[in-house]
């Protein structure tokens, strides 16, 4: 049995704790995964996970052979792509991204970048927490907010910037009133971001040197900003949410600004010399600038004077 396909297995047994998932992950059968992770074990000599009715625990010696088996596979990958004739982009390659920043702004990128690179295959996850590169078997993580790890190992991108608008229906602001200060969200239904299993209890906002922070008492919280949107659009309250997702609703409070969101992505180190890695980055920073155009306030309309007839018209 042909050791890197063992090791590349393993990788994603250790990352997922799950033979269905991992095997779901590889195409494989349960049974042929149990049967490679066994293999394994008995050529090293050794217990790389203990198992249990619902996950399996990775041992001491698991964790230091699942270290091994990213730094070889990194390497090989490495070595095929610098004596690989031309610089085709080939291969697979696995991104994580936040769900919301991935519907808006990936999707059509990673469909360019497919048809202008045709032996390339692409697999995006939608996923909104922090994810381990080597064990959950990811090339390329995209992350929001985030200060990137600060680690040899690997190799941030700065993609873009952004900043958080606060947003209302017509509807709920007939019914409610505008608020005129920060302060007074304290008196409005507010729609709240999760994510990673904690809540922003706290919005903060800035204007010049003055800056105000609000504790977010929320009856509604989801770890979705599209949702957080929807909700808003329908009445439901006001949310916090990234400019770009604002275009329908009304903004406020546009002269008090929220810290800036960066997005960066991450990849081992070992990776920067591949093709495919490079294209992916590249087509990821591909008109965030656009992107980060839009996320500049603006001012607030002023209101129209209309004039009425005068005498003697």
């Amino acid at each position: 049995m042909d050791l890197f396909e063992q090791m590349r297995t393993y990788l994603r047994i250790a990352g997922t704790g799950n033979l269905s998932h991992a095997a779901r992950d590889l195409g494989l059968s349960v049974a042929a995964v149990s049967r490679q992770l066994a293999a394994l074990e008995e050529d090293l000599g050794v217990t790389l996970v203990t198992r249990s009715t619902r996950r399996l625990a990775i041992t001491e010696s698991g964790e230091r052979w699942r270290e091994h088996c990213a730094q070889v596979l990194a390497a090989v990958d490495a070595a095929r792509a610098d004596v690989a004739p031309g610089p085709e982009v080939r291969g697979r390659v696995v991104i994580s991204a936040p769900a919301s920043y991935a519907l808006v702004h990936l999707a059509a990128r990673v469909d360019r970048l497919l048809a202008a690179h045709p032996a390339l295959s692409v697999e995006l996850r939608l996923e909104d927490h922090t994810v381990d590169l080597i064990g959950d078997g990811v090339d390329i993580a995209v992350r929001a907010g985030l200060v990137p790890p600060d680690s040899g190992a690997l190799v941030a991108h700065r993609l873009v910037a952004f900043r958080r608008v606060l947003v209302a229906s017509p509807s709920y602001l007939r019914e409610r009133g505008t608020p005129q200060h920060p302060r007074d969200l304290s008196g409005h239904e507010l729609l709240a971001h999760t994510r990673a299993a904690a809540t922003f209890t706290r919005w903060t906002f800035a204007r010049g040197e003055e800056e105000v922070e609000i504790a977010v008492n929320a009856r509604r919280m989801a770890s979705s900003p599209l949702l957080l949107r929807d909700w808003a659009k329908s009445g439901a309250g006001i949310a916090l949410i990234p400019s770009w997702l604002a275009d329908d609703l009304r903004v406020l409070l546009p002269r008090w600004l929220t810290p800036p969101i960066v997005v960066h992505a991450i990849h081992r180190v070992e990776a920067r010399r591949m093709p495919r890695i490079s294209a992916v980055v590249a087509a990821l920073a591909a008109g965030t600038a656009d992107v980060e155009a839009s996320t500049q306030p603006r001012a607030p309309r002023r209101p129209r004077l209309r004039v009425g007839p005068g005498k003697g018209q």
